[in-house]
């Protein structure tokens, strides 16, 4: 599925503004600019690797094993990249808050995790729910949309361990302009081919935004 286009009118602004940042690994020398004031990053374990953050990973704590592991993950679930974050919380925060702006619009059913929420609100987008499962309700919220749109769900929920209805919702938000964003925290693992979870199960990763993966389940 295609970005939103304000992503890609916002990154090419920082590309003109020269304040396009992105993840780079520097070659060793002395460290005048991370936060490892110690060296203990550099010290090799029983693995006989270097270990440990010098600093957030866009100034100095990106590293060949996290790039090798979200390669790794992005074919594993059928993506064309992955970010890996601390935990699925703050996956949801970071990806919610940041991804609508001011006048664009964020659909949720109503028993979405409360991550999702937090993320939601950081956003200052317009948000409202739609009843849990309810493509009537959903398509109802869709036909009433501003801006840019994302639609939220589980393919799991978590409190009641009941599925959505992907195919059917998929289908409203290509229908409708959306994108839809799913968390398949109580999916990966079980359904799927080796687990993989339910979207790539019934074959609709081309029809999502994003999936949010957790590997605390």
């Amino acid at each position: 599925m295609k970005s939103p286009k304000h992503i890609k009118l916002k990154l090419d602004e920082r590309k003109a503004d020269n304040a396009f940042r992105s993840l780079n690994i520097y070659p060793d020398g002395i460290d005048f600019f991370s936060n490892d004031y110690l060296g203990l990053s550099k010290i090799p374990f029983e693995s006989k690797l270097a270990h440990g953050s010098t600093g957030s990973r866009l100034i100095s704590g990106h590293s060949i094993i996290a790039e090798k592991f979200e390669k790794e993950v992005a074919e594993f679930f059928n993506q064309p990249a992955a970010v890996l974050y601390n935990s699925g919380y703050d996956a949801n925060v970071g990806l919610f808050s940041c991804i609508a702006q001011r006048g664009d619009t964020v659909i949720y059913d109503t028993l979405i995790h409360a991550s999702i929420r937090d993320g939601i609100r950081l956003s200052n987008a317009n948000s409202y729910n739609f009843k849990h499962n309810d493509l009537n309700h959903l398509e109802n919220r869709l036909k009433k949309r501003e801006g840019t749109v994302f639609v939220a769900i589980e393919s799991i929920y978590s409190m009641d361990g009941d599925e959505a209805q992907l195919a059917a919702i998929s289908k409203l938000c290509v229908h409708y302009g959306a994108f839809l964003i799913v968390d398949e925290a109580h999916a990966c693992g079980v359904y799927g081919s080796k687990g993989c979870g339910l979207v790539s199960h019934y074959n609709l990763d081309d029809q999502i935004f994003a999936k949010i993966i957790t590997f605390g389940k």
